[in-house]
């Protein structure tokens, strides 16, 4: 009986075969790559829109400190740990990082333990003589085979290594990392959005409650002019349709402070909401406390930096990447998938127990590559290469669209802060002015020259116009918080995920 040959001759010789077997059957036909290409800034016209100024700065990571109020930071920290939004953005990270682990774990060898037992009869009746001559003996072959049901154990452990000859495997690690860091600044962002969205309720609230002082201050004035007006009817110096008149809008006051009261209480409702509390939470709010940081301005290195602080384009840069790294992986199915295999373990046919499992003589084993030739499946290959560059084009577009509308929202926040800037300005003169006229016939009235009611005239007209400026400044926070918004918000891009 000739001598078993050697496992190291046999895995060459099986390679080499292996190796002919791809020079000689060849590999599916790669389409032609045709894929969009996304759009540079520089093709984007935004210079004479966007200027910067030297004093711009971009948003700090935590922007709201700068408002120093500590009411609206503690806000901040409850919405970052019980928000419902992050914790569904949590979520999505946690499942982009879980699908990159199982990526990863492609790429190394795996192993597993295979343990099978049954009672098996096998068929005598195979092709077997029903009797041979043998040194001038006779026998029947069928008497060597098994009768009856036997006992086949079979114990292996079965390793496998794709060897990921055409970089499918690594192709798809590149890809699902991409993606995870995608999911991490998108998580980010939208911590962002969470935060942005307390912001602008709060700088409302803010700007109920100082509309809420401005009404009660027209409101006393009122209750002193109805008192007068009374006083003068009483003297028959008023009629009494005049006294109703102010008492009309003594009332409709009131009910203005009613409204302004209940939205406050709604307000409060809305950011306990938006921090992931309950309504208690937003009805325990005090007033706000914001301080006047001022308009903000353009950074001086926009637009050309935009493209790495916005965290949606960041993130749309990425999907594009993952996308390319998709068509890799797809166009990797073209070619021969080679993988290495080998099992080792015992097998025995015995008439019971297994005992006969770990007999000398009963040990098995296996190595040696196994190859897959896409042969005639060019035309799913294709279909499904056509579509890996179809979903590159789409992050393509939505990179494309993400971009512009990025350069619009600062354009437009830019414009809007210059716009109630000058508006904030000159509402700041007219309720100077308002409030020197005041003073003057609060003089005059003082020297006996004038009413009494007309100090109060003068007096509300200047209250309403320090109401409009209050409008205003609320607008200017909104505006800043807009620009805030617009720059990428506290998205930092040194603290994206370091490649694996």
């Amino acid at each position: 009986m000739p001598s078993p040959k050697p496992v190291s001759v046999s895995v060459f010789r099986t390679g080499s075969i292996v190796l002919a077997a791809l020079m000689v059957t060849g590999c599916a036909t790669v389409p032609h790559a045709s894929t969009d290409t996304p759009v540079a800034m520089s093709d984007l016209a935004a210079s004479q829109s966007l200027i910067g100024d030297a004093r711009g700065q971009w948003p700090a990571q935590e922007w709201w400190t700068d408002f120093n109020d500590p009411q609206l930071n503690t806000l901040m920290s409850e919405a970052f740990a019980h928000a419902p939004d992050i914790k569904a953005a949590r979520a999505r990270l946690e499942k982009a990082q879980s699908y990159y682990d199982q990526v990863r774990a492609v790429l190394s060898p795996t192993a597993t333990l295979n343990v099978q037992t049954s009672e098996t009869k096998s068929s005598i009746n195979m092709g077997s003589p029903n009797a041979l001559n043998f040194g001038g003996t006779s026998f029947n072959p069928k008497d060597l085979l098994p009768h009856g049901y036997w006992n086949l154990t079979r114990m292996t452990v079965d390793a496998n290594y794709d060897l990921d000859v055409w970089g499918k495997s690594h192709a798809a690690l590149q890809g699902s990392l991409g993606l995870e860091h995608a999911a991490q600044i998108e998580a980010q962002a939208a911590r962002d959005t969470v935060a942005l969205s307390i912001a602008r309720a709060y700088v409302e609230l803010d700007r109920l409650y100082k509309m809420r002082d401005s009404i009660a201050l027209i409101k006393k004035g009122a209750d002193i002019r109805v008192q007068l007006m009374q006083a003068r009817a009483d003297h028959e110096l008023e009629t009494a349709d005049a006294v109703l008149r102010v008492k009309d809008d003594q009332t409709h006051l009131v009910e203005q402070l009613a409204q302004v009261d209940g939205a406050i209480r709604t307000q409060g409702f809305l950011i306990a909401a938006l921090a992931g509390e309950g309504p208690d939470r937003g009805a325990q709010l005090q007033r706000p406390q914001l301080a006047d940081i001022g308009p903000g301005a353009l950074p001086a290195d926009l637009p050309a930096n935009l493209i790495g602080r916005r965290p949606d384009v960041v993130a749309a840069r990425l999907r594009i990447e993952a996308q390319g790294e998709n068509i890799r992986y797809t166009r990797a199915d073209f070619y021969p998938n080679l993988n290495l295999t080998a099992y080792v373990g015992q097998q025995a046919l015995s008439k019971g127990g297994f005992n006969e499992l770990f007999a000398t003589g009963s040990s098995i084993g296996s190595i040696g590559p196994a190859i897959s030739l896409p042969i005639f499946n060019g035309g799913r290959l294709r279909a499904a290469y056509r579509g890996a560059e179809a979903d590159y084009d789409s992050a393509v577009a939505t990179y494309d669209q993400t971009l512009t509308t990025a350069l619009e929202q600062v354009a437009d926040a830019a414009n809007t802060t210059q716009s109630t800037a000058a508006q904030l300005a000159a509402a700041q003169i007219r309720a100077d002015d308002a409030e020197k006229a005041y003073e003057l016939t609060k003089a005059r009235f003082g020297r006996g020259i004038g009413t009494e009611i007309d100090v109060l005239i003068a007096h509300s007209q200047w209250v309403l116009l320090q109401n409009d400026l209050t409008t205003l400044k609320a607008q200017a926070f909104d505006d800043r918080l807009s620009l805030i918004a617009a720059l990428g918000g506290g998205y930092q891009p040194a603290s994206t995920v370091a490649s694996k």
